[in-house]
């Protein structure tokens, strides 16, 4: 397909830029690229069927959308049309720096106080939480639950006024 060349350039400079491309399956010629603007949707297409024929792009297609990611020969290939130097790489090989989150140490009040660390305390008023092995484990089951939980019979709670 004819297209003037600063379209092209554009299409190219892009998916070097992300590594990746989207498009969707409309090949309506008025239908403008949405990260393009002034380049049709059905250039966009072409000018990527072209390239996956020539194994530059991979090509996966669902819902509608086109998807294509750049292969290595495809980034040697980019580099050379668009005139980058080695050191300019697409963001999908760039990795991500993630700041380094310090430590939280913990409230004072929740500390253990002879070695300044430790687990939180239960906030006051919470019921403990049951054993692995269940209320049986221990020799729980003759005591029951801990004081102040309800107890269920039937899907009801005992002294819960539950008519069911």
């Amino acid at each position: 397909m004819l297209m003037p060349l600063e379209r092209l350039r554009a299409i190219l400079e892009l998916l070097f830029r992300e590594g990746v491309l989207v498009a969707e399956k409309d090949p309506r010629p008025r239908r403008a690229h949405p990260q393009l603007p002034g380049v049709p949707n059905v250039e966009v297409l072409r000018a990527m069927a072209s390239l996956r024929s020539r194994r530059l792009v991979r090509e996966t297609f669902a819902w509608r959308h086109f998807y294509w990611y750049l292969t290595d020969e495809g980034i040697a290939y980019l580099r050379q049309y668009l005139r980058l130097p080695p050191e300019i790489v697409p963001l999908s090989l760039q990795r991500t720096r993630r700041p380094a989150v310090p430590a939280r140490r913990p409230a004072a009040d929740t500390a253990d106080p002879a070695t300044g660390t430790g687990r939180a305390r239960p906030a006051a008023g919470r019921l403990p939480r049951m054993p692995q092995g269940g209320w049986a484990a221990g020799g729980l089951a003759a005591a029951g639950p801990p004081p102040g939980s309800p107890r269920w019979v039937g899907g009801c709670a005992v002294g819960g006024g539950c008519t069911a």
